[in-house]
């Protein structure tokens, strides 16, 4: 089975304490818990849904999300956990604007003429893991983030449940499995990436077994 993950820097694997990359990121305990199934990483410092960064505009998922799928169809399924960046002070989001963008990404790779001949793949929405509320008193990071920002983050999940819902989508809060480090409050440490990755290969596996 072919697996694209599609996230930002919580998939890219950012580390809070050096800034560079997790070799341990969660994609990677995935890829080494289902061995027999190929890990496609599409994770992207600072990708948001559907808010353009002046100054990247090219983070934008809904701006490049058909290119992302042609390129790398088939696939068998897709995990989409996206919406932190969003939250950002530099753009006015909320927990319900995310969702409509989220809402277009569905769409789209549920699109049966997205795949030509190929089947359509099965899709699990992650809601990320929240900003800790620690943040709120340590100033801007990152491009901004505030009390706002934290409150939203923690209005996610609720919303992006109801629209899998709609959709008959699986979702997953990654919040119920990992936290962000203390260090910034946004990023997993390599020990969160191991529980979340471990939470889902666990699914990928029962998941598998079910169909057999």
């Amino acid at each position: 089975m072919r697996i694209l993950c599609i996230g930002d820097s919580n998939t890219w694997g950012y580390n809070p304490k050096t800034g560079w990359r997790i070799a341990n990121r969660w994609t990677k305990v995935l890829g080494a818990m289902c061995p027999e199934h190929e890990i496609i990483e599409e994770g992207l410092n600072g990708r948001t849904v559907d808010s353009v960064d002046p100054t990247f505009p090219e983070r934008r998922v809904l701006s490049n999300l058909k290119a992302i799928l042609l390129s790398h169809k088939p696939v068998d399924m897709v995990i989409l956990m996206l919406g932190t960046n969003e939250f950002k002070t530099i753009f006015p989001s909320t927990a319900e604007y995310v969702g409509k963008g989220i809402e277009e990404c569905i769409e789209m790779i549920l699109d049966k003429n997205m795949w030509d001949s190929f089947p359509v793949p099965k899709l699990l929405v992650v809601s990320p893991v929240t900003i800790r509320r620690e943040l709120k008193v340590k100033g801007d990071v990152f491009g901004g983030f505030d009390e706002k920002s934290v409150d939203e983050s923690e209005k996610l999940a609720g919303v992006l449940r109801k629209i899998c819902e709609k959709y008959g989508v699986d979702f997953m809060d990654a919040a119920e499995y990992a936290v962000a480090s203390v260090i910034d409050n946004i990023h997993m440490d390599e020990e969160n990436h191991v529980k979340l990755g471990g939470t889902m290969a666990e699914r990928v596996i029962r998941e598998q077994k079910e169909k057999i």
